[in-house]
């Protein structure tokens, strides 16, 4: 596949489609597999500094129209860990080596990637998922690419810090069924209920 410019120029890749999302890091010789041969992502968001490891795996997904267990299978040489029954949102914390191969396929530094990480006390299953919809859909440091705050999945959040009121939930189910942000980002527009508010001290 031939690219308009320069691999260094990331933000100006012609976007592979799902088909050709392939080999991304796979690179075998008989059985034994090349774990250092790493092909960068021909485009991949930066994690903003809130965001959730588990939004940002969403939405580079999103961006080549796959799942988040498809980007994991295409780009890691193992098995994705157990998630809880809110999918890959609340996506627990992944060894050293996990994160140093998705730093290269993004041309990110490991600490980036380290600081979103879900604080391994935070991935409890829960009915339901705490957020604020206005800091969702208007991300002030962009506008085009909603994103899940790492803050929301503190089991005791119940407030928005920049809205100052109180966190709507929805379905945990709704990111253990959706591919990836995106088709999260379509189900929660579905299931929205701006008056169900978030009690922390509820069981969940």
């Amino acid at each position: 596949m031939r690219y308009r410019r320069s691999l260094i120029d990331a933000a100006e890749y012609s976007i592979p489609n799902g088909d050709e999302f392939i080999g991304l890091s796979h690179l075998e010789h008989g059985d034994d597999f090349q774990r250092d041969a790493v092909v960068p992502w021909p485009v991949a968001p930066r994690p903003f500094f809130e965001e959730a490891f588990g939004s940002w795996l969403g939405r580079v997904a999103s961006r080549y129209d796959i799942s988040v267990g498809m980007l994991w299978e295409r780009s890691i040489p193992s098995e994705m860990p157990r998630l809880g029954n809110a999918g890959w949102l609340i996506f627990p914390p992944v060894p050293d080596y996990t994160l140093e191969r998705f730093a290269r396929l993004a041309r990110l530094g490991n600490n980036r990637l380290e600081a979103i990480q879900t604080p391994i006390d935070w991935t409890t299953d829960r009915q339901c998922v705490p957020y604020c919809f206005k800091c969702l859909v208007l991300n002030d440091a962009d506008v085009a690419a909603p994103r899940w705050k790492r803050e929301w999945l503190d089991p005791t959040a119940d407030r928005c810090r920049v809205h100052h009121t109180f966190l709507e939930t929805v379905p945990a189910s709704i990111f253990r069924k959706a591919g990836n942000l995106a088709d999260a980002r379509r189900a929660i527009g579905r299931h929205r209920n701006p008056y169900k508010r978030h009690d922390p001290t509820r069981i969940r």
